[in-house]
C-alpha cells in the first residue's frame, strides 16, 4: 500500500509538471500572435508553481517568456530584470542551449537602447557559448540578430548573408525553431539582403518562402511588413499596379490584426476564467494527494473520497462547458452590438455630411459673389459653423473606428502646402473672433506633391489649430512646417503649432490625450468642446506611426508637435491657376447629376456651371436609366444613398444594359464603407462630400480622360 501510495503520488506530481510545460508553451503561442497581456498572465502562473516546486528550468522558461513580452510593450527596464534571471536560471538547470537564446535576446534589448558596441558583445558570446557546447540549434537566434547589425546597420551585405545563411541551413535540420516567428523573419532578411545586392531570383525565392511560413502559422505582424516593403519597392521601379495589388494584401492583414484586438476585451474574460480553471484543478490535484496518504489505512474511505473528487470533477466540467457556451453567447452578442454600432455610424456619416455639403458649398458659392460687408460676415459665420462642425463629426466617427480596430491608413497624393492653407481659411472666422493671428512658417525645400494619408493630417491640423484657437486670445498662434529628411522616395516632415495661450499644467498634460477629458473644464472661465480633439490627434498619429510631443507650462502658451513619413510623388498635379486650362478640356463635355437630394442637385449644378460645364440633372436612378437610353453623357456623377434604387444598383443595370460612360461617385459616406462595392459594381472612381472643388474638376477630368484611354 505504501509503494501504491508513493508512485500514485510521482504520477500526480508528473501530471502537473506536464500541465505546467504545456502552459509555458501556451504563453510562448501567444507572445507569437502578439498576445502579450495573456503571454504574462500565464507565466506569472507558472512561476508560482516552480517556485513552490523549486523547478528552476520551468521558471527560466516562463521568465524567458515574460522578458520578452515586456520588450514588445516597451518596458526596457522590466525586460532586462526577466531576462538575465531567465538566462541565470537556464544556466543553474544545466539548459545551455536556452541560455544561449536567452543571451541573444539580452542582445537585442540593448540594440533598442541603441548600445550598439554591448549588443554585439552579447550576440557574439551567445554564438561562441553555441558552438563551444555544440548547441547548434540555439544559435540561429544570435546568428539571425548579428546579421541584422551588419545588414541594417554596417550595409555590410556579403558579410550579413554569411551569417543569415547559417542560420538558414541550421534551421533546415533543426525542430526547435519550427513554428516559431524567428523562421518568418530570418526568410524575409534574406529576401531584403538579395534585394539589396539585385539578386531577384534568391530574393523572389526568400520573399515567397516567408510569406508561405507566415500564413502557415498566421504571423500576421510579417505578413504586414512584406507586402507593405514590397508596395514600396514596386513603387520605386513605378510598377504601380503590383505596388497597389501588395498594398491591397497589406491593408487586409492588416485589418485582421485589428480585427484580433476587437476581441481583446473577450479574451480577458476568457483568461480569468481560464485561470481559475487551472487554481482549482491545482487545488483538487493536491488536496487529491493529501487523501491518498489516509488510503493506508481506510480503504474503504479511499474509494469514496474518490468518488466524491470524480463528481466534483464533472461538476467542474459541466460548469465549464455552460460557462463557454455563455462566453460565446455574450461574444456573438458583442460581436452583433458592434456591427449594429458599425452601421449606425455609416448611415449618421452620410445624413450628416450630406446637408453640410449644402450648407458648406452654398456658402462659400455665396462668398464669390458681390455680397454686401454685413452678408458677408455672415456667410463666413455660416461657413465655419459648417466646417467646425464636420470636424465634430469625423472626430466621432474617428472614435468610432478606433473602439472597432477599423482605423487603416488611406495614401493619397496631396500638397502639403495648399492642405495647410486651405485648414487656415476654413477656420479664419474663429481665428478673427478670437482676435488672434496665425502666422505660417513653411519651408520652401519640401517637394510640392506628396503621397500620404493627408485626410488624417487634415483632421491632426484642424484639431490642433482649434485647440490652440481655443485657449488663446488676442495671441498668435505660428504653424511650422519644417522638412527633416529625404531618404531615397521617404519625406519625414516637421509639424509644430505654437501659441501663447494659457498653457496646461504638468498635471493636465498627463491627461489632456484622454477622451472627453478638458483641462479647463472645471476653472472659472468655460472653454466649451467635446475633449475629442486631442484624444483623437494621439490615436491617428499611432496609427500613423508618429507620436504627439507637447511643450508647455501655465501661463505661458503650449507647443504641440510631431513628426510624419511620407512619401514623393511622381505625379504632378494641376496648380489653382491651371484649372482653368483644365476645364477648356471639359468644355464640350456633358455631364450628368443624379442626386435624390434637390439642394444638393442645386450646388453640384452651379459648380459644375461655374466652370462652363453642361450639365444635366435627374433625382432618382430610375430617370438616370431612362434617360441615358435617349442621351449620350462623357461623365455621370452617381449619389450613393437613393430610395428605390440606389447608386450601386444604378450602376449595375447601366453597365447590364452594355453603357461604359464614367461613374463617379459623389458620396458623403466614409471611404472604408464604400471602395469595395465601388469596385465591384464597376464604378470608375468616387469623390467625397464634402470636397474641394479643385480636386472634384480633376476628378471628372482625369476619369473622362483615363476611360477613353481604356475603350
Amino acid at each position: 500500500m505504501s509503494f501504491y501510495s508513493f508512485m500514485n503520488a510521482q504520477v500526480q506530481d508528473s501530471v502537473i509538471i506536464d500541465s505546467m510545460y504545456k502552459e509555458v508553451e501556451r504563453a510562448y503561442n501567444m507572445f507569437d500572435q502578439f498576445d502579450y497581456g495573456e503571454a504574462i498572465k500565464i507565466s506569472d502562473q507558472v512561476i508560482d508553481y516552480a517556485t513552490k516546486t523549486n523547478n528552476d528550468h520551468l521558471k527560466a522558461k516562463a521568465y524567458n517568456v515574460i522578458g520578452n513580452s515586456y520588450y514588445n510593450t516597451g518596458n526596457i527596464r522590466l525586460c532586462f530584470d526577466y531576462l538575465f534571471k531567465s538566462r541565470d536560471y537556464f544556466l543553474k538547470s544545466g539548459n545551455v542551449g536556452n541560455a544561449i537564446k536567452v543571451t541573444s535576446d539580452i542582445g537585442v534589448t540593448y540594440r533598442e537602447l541603441d548600445s550598439i558596441s554591448t549588443s554585439n558583445i552579447y550576440f557574439k558570446e551567445a554564438i561562441s557559448l553555441g558552438r563551444t557546447s555544440q548547441n547548434k540549434d540555439e544559435i540561429i537566434y544570435p546568428l539571425y540578430n548579428y546579421a541584422r547589425h551588419l545588414h541594417n546597420v554596417e550595409k555590410d551585405y556579403d558579410n550579413a548573408l554569411v551569417y543569415y545563411s547559417e542560420a538558414y541551413e541550421l534551421s533546415k535540420e533543426s525542430t526547435l525553431v519550427k513554428g516559431r516567428s524567428i523562421l518568418g523573419y530570418l526568410y524575409m532578411r534574406l529576401s531584403d539582403v538579395y534585394f539589396e545586392i539585385d539578386d531577384i531570383n534568391n530574393y523572389n525565392f526568400y520573399f515567397n518562402e516567408s510569406v508561405s511560413y507566415a500564413k502557415q502559422y498566421d504571423f500576421y505582424g510579417i505578413l504586414a511588413t512584406l507586402y507593405r516593403t514590397q508596395s514600396e519597392r514596386y513603387s520605386q521601379k513605378e510598377n504601380y499596379k503590383d505596388a497597389f495589388l501588395a498594398l491591397r494584401e497589406y491593408t487586409q492583414v492588416a485589418d485582421t490584426i485589428y480585427t484580433f484586438r476587437e476581441l481583446e476585451i473577450a479574451k480577458e474574460i476568457e483568461t480569468k476564467f481560464r485561470n481559475k480553471d487551472n487554481e482549482e484543478k491545482l487545488f483538487l490535484a493536491n488536496q487529491e494527494k493529501e487523501q491518498q496518504a489516509i488510503a493506508f489505512k481506510k480503504t474503504r474511505v479511499s474509494n469514496i473520497i474518490f468518488i466524491i473528487v470524480s463528481s466534483i470533477l464533472l461538476l467542474a466540467v459541466y460548469a465549464i462547458f455552460n460557462k463557454n457556451k455563455q462566453l460565446k453567447i455574450a461574444k456573438e452578442e458583442a460581436e452583433y452590438l458592434s456591427n449594429v454600432k458599425s452601421k449606425f455610424y455609416s448611415e449618421i456619416s452620410h445624413e450628416l455630411r450630406t446637408p453640410l455639403y449644402a450648407v458648406i458649398e452654398l456658402s462659400r458659392l455665396l462668398l464669390k459673389e458681390n455680397v454686401n460687408s454685413s452678408h458677408k460676415e455672415y456667410l463666413e459665420s455660416l461657413n465655419f459653423s459648417g466646417n467646425h462642425l464636420l470636424s465634430l463629426i469625423n472626430n466621432v466617427l474617428q472614435l468610432n473606428k478606433v473602439e472597432a480596430g477599423k482605423m487603416t491608413l488611406e495614401f493619397l497624393e496631396f500638397r502639403p502646402k495648399n492642405l495647410v492653407l486651405d485648414i487656415i481659411e476654413s477656420l479664419e472666422y474663429a481665428i478673427s473672433d478670437s482676435h488672434n493671428k496665425v502666422q505660417l512658417a513653411y519651408d520652401a525645400t519640401i517637394p510640392e506633391v506628396l503621397v500620404g494619408d493627408s485626410l488624417k493630417l487634415s483632421q491632426i491640423l484642424i484639431n490642433l489649430i482649434s485647440n490652440s484657437i481655443k485657449f488663446t486670445s488676442n495671441g498668435t498662434i505660428t504653424i511650422r512646417v519644417k522638412l527633416i529628411e529625404t531618404i531615397g522616395d521617404e519625406v519625414t516632415l516637421y509639424f509644430a503649432i505654437e501659441d501663447d495661450g494659457i498653457g496646461i499644467s504638468k498635471e493636465g498634460q498627463k491627461k489632456i490625450f484622454e477622451e472627453f477629458y478638458q483641462e479647463h473644464s472645471k476653472t472659472k472661465k468655460s472653454f466649451k468642446g467635446t475633449g475629442l480633439g486631442l484624444s483623437i490627434v494621439k490615436r491617428m498619429l499611432d496609427a500613423m506611426e508618429s507620436e504627439i510631443m507637447i511643450d508647455s507650462a501655465e501661463g505661458k502658451g503650449a507647443t504641440f508637435s510631431f513628426e510624419l513619413k511620407v512619401s514623393k510623388s511622381s505625379k504632378a498635379i494641376i496648380k489653382d491657376e491651371d484649372l482653368k486650362d483644365l476645364t477648356k478640356g471639359l468644355a464640350h463635355k456633358k455631364v450628368l447629376v443624379v442626386d435624390d437630394n434637390k439642394i444638393n442637385l442645386l450646388v453640384t449644378k452651379k459648380i459644375l456651371d461655374q466652370y462652363d460645364i453642361t450639365s444635366q440633372a435627374v433625382d432618382s436612378g430610375e430617370k438616370a436609366i431612362n434617360l441615358i437610353k435617349e442621351t449620350s453623357f462623357d461623365c455621370i456623377l452617381m449619389d450613393i444613398h437613393m430610395p428605390e434604387l440606389d447608386g450601386y444598383e444604378t450602376t449595375k443595370i447601366i453597365r447590364k444594359n452594355g453603357d461604359q460612360t464614367p461613374i463617379i461617385a459623389l458620396t458623403a459616406t466614409s471611404t472604408e464603407e464604400i471602395e469595395d462595392k465601388i469596385n465591384r459594381q464597376l464604378m470608375d472612381g468616387y469623390i467625397l462630400k464634402p470636397f474641394v472643388t479643385s480636386d472634384f474638376i480633376e476628378k471628372i477630368y482625369d476619369t473622362i480622360v483615363e476611360k477613353a484611354e481604356t475603350l
